[in-house]
């Protein structure tokens, strides 16, 4: 065991020798001397010697490494001056900044640490007063290293020249985490990836992030930021959205071959029967047309089953893409959330707030939210519109459910939002037409329910369900009328506000001026 221990002491013993050989002594003062006289590889050499030798003997002696502050500042002078070289290779530049702000971040935090400041700290982190050449501050090492990207970001960003302001930008970024620099960095970096080219976009957008979430950590939040990552994340839904719209087609034609295959089956079927078994087996041609009738039911079946493989296969994928389009939804909500709380009154966000709330059928959250951006502020047009269209969804949904008495109750809450918008602006055309479509479709429902009524003969087999009914759709139609009006008096040459009066004037039976709305419309045409 002892035999073990002194082996060990002398192998360590012969590696602080190797060291001591390897290491070479340098001199901060002479690294500052070949900087000043522009030999930079002789100074990054000597800085370099000096430093491991400052930490080598402070080793030796079992001290902590604590290399002077003089030297880590003219180290990091050295690799402050290779990272602006203009013979410093683009790819190596963020290796020496990172070298530069390594020696300066010692200083700092031996400044945090000791609450003293040293002459090498004012130097990297304090202004240096006013130079008496040219009466402009003169600024700290820190701050001119960031200035000399941060400018040629500026620079290239006014020439229009994108992807480079944004390497300098993200380069001063490096350097000094501020608001000014991760907004420019974060403008260039979207500019440039708008016009990039799609296989180098993606790249750029990494880029794009990295400011963005820079910014956030440092508590700025611009709306622009959140609608990116809003564009993002809806985009990542896309192509779910387009094959989901593709594969409702293709649903669609299945069931069409399903339910005509059926048909033929059970016609066919029904023929094969008759000439094999029933009364059509004494016609001399009963086997010829029971074999074509079999013929008819196997290629029908085979039709069926193929179109049912396509179906299942369709409704499978449909739900497999719904997942995902659900989960982008709620992705996109989360930042509209996290937009709203930092942006408060910025309708944009709300609005998109509220969209996916609806598109992740979360209406009570909806209404919640937009409920609360009222109260903080009654006369928001926008709000109170988003409420009223929100009352409107609640009620359609609620219908479609055949819970008529919640159907009802949001639809009067819609009505009577819709009212408020118009209090507010007396020619909101949104709130306008939205309310005469609100009382159209009521009326245009009952009308349904009445043509669904039973008949016998030319007569209704309910007549006083009838009246009822016709009585309902004019109460409706008629309340439709005044804001159609007006919105179409607002935009005369609109067709769609043209369109919902002819169709009211059609069930309120005022043909007059259904002629008068219909010859507008034909001079559209």
């Amino acid at each position: 065991m002892k035999f073990t221990k002194i082996i060990t002491v002398l192998a360590l013993s012969a590696a602080f020798s190797t060291a001591a050989m390897a290491q070479e002594k340098g001199s901060a003062t002479k690294a500052a001397s070949y900087l000043a006289k522009g030999e930079i590889d002789q100074a990054k050499t000597e800085i370099e010697n000096a430093v491991g030798y400052e930490k080598y003997k402070l080793e030796s002696k079992g001290k902590p490494v604590v290399v002077k502050e003089k030297t880590l500042e003219i180290q990091g002078d050295v690799y402050s001056t290779i990272a602006r070289g203009e013979a410093t290779p683009t790819e190596e530049i963020p290796t020496d900044i990172e070298k530069a702000m390594a020696a300066f971040n010692e200083i700092k935090a031996r400044k945090e640490e000791s609450g003293k400041e040293s002459a090498s700290y004012k130097s990297v982190w304090d202004n240096q007063g006013v130079d008496m050449a040219t009466g402009q501050i003169k600024p700290s090492k820190v701050d001119d290293l960031w200035g000399h990207f941060f400018n040629i970001g500026a620079e290239a960003f006014n020439d229009q020249d994108y992807n480079k302001a944004m390497e300098n930008f993200k380069l001063a970024l490096s350097v000094k985490s501020d608001t000014t620099t991760g907004k420019y960095g974060f403008y260039a970096s979207a500019l440039a990836e708008d016009e990039a080219s799609d296989e180098e976009a993606p790249e750029i957008r990494k880029t794009t992030k990295m400011f963005i979430n820079t910014l956030f950590e440092m508590d700025y939040h611009d709306p622009q930021q959140y609608f990116s990552l809003l564009r993002y994340a809806a985009e990542d839904a896309e192509p779910a959205e387009m094959r989901i719209d593709e594969l409702k087609y293709e649903i669609r034609d299945a069931e069409t071959v399903i339910s005509k295959s059926n048909k033929t089956i059970e016609q066919s079927s029904e023929r094969y029967e008759y000439f094999t078994k029933g009364g059509g087996r004494k016609y001399r041609t009963a086997s010829q047309k029971a074999a074509q009738a079999k013929t008819e039911v196997d290629e029908a079946t085979a039709e069926l089953n193929k179109a049912q493989a396509t179906l299942d296969a369709a409704n499978k994928e449909t739900k497999e893409l719904e997942a995902k389009t659900m989960k982008v939804y709620e992705e996109c909500l989360q930042i509209a959330i996290k937009g709203s709380e930092n942006n408060p009154g910025n309708p944009t966000l709300t609005s998109q707030m509220v969209s996916y709330y609806v598109k992740l059928d979360k209406l009570d959250e909806a209404i919640a939210s937009v409920k609360e951006a009222i109260a903080k502020d009654p006369s928001d047009e926008g709000m109170n519109f988003n409420l009223a269209v929100l009352y409107d969804q609640a009620s359609e949904k609620a219908r479609s459910k055949d819970d008529n008495a919640k159907a009802d109750e949001y639809f009067e809450l819609a009505a009577k939002q819709y009212k408020a918008v118009i209090e507010i602006n007396p020619e909101s055309k949104n709130g306008l037409f939205n309310l005469g479509a609100l009382y159209y479709n009521r009326a245009a429902a009952f009308n349904k329910d009445l043509q669904d009524l039973p008949m016998k003969g030319m007569n209704y087999e309910d007549p006083a369900k009838a009246e009822e009914l016709k009585g309902k759709m004019m109460e409706y139609a008629k309340l439709a009328v005044p804001s159609s009006e007006k919105v179409a008096e607002l935009s005369p040459d609109e067709s769609k506000y043209l369109v919902l009066l002819s169709r009211i004037y059609y069930m309120t039976k005022d043909n007059d001026k259904l002629e008068a709305v219909n010859k507008k419309l034909e001079a559209m045409e």
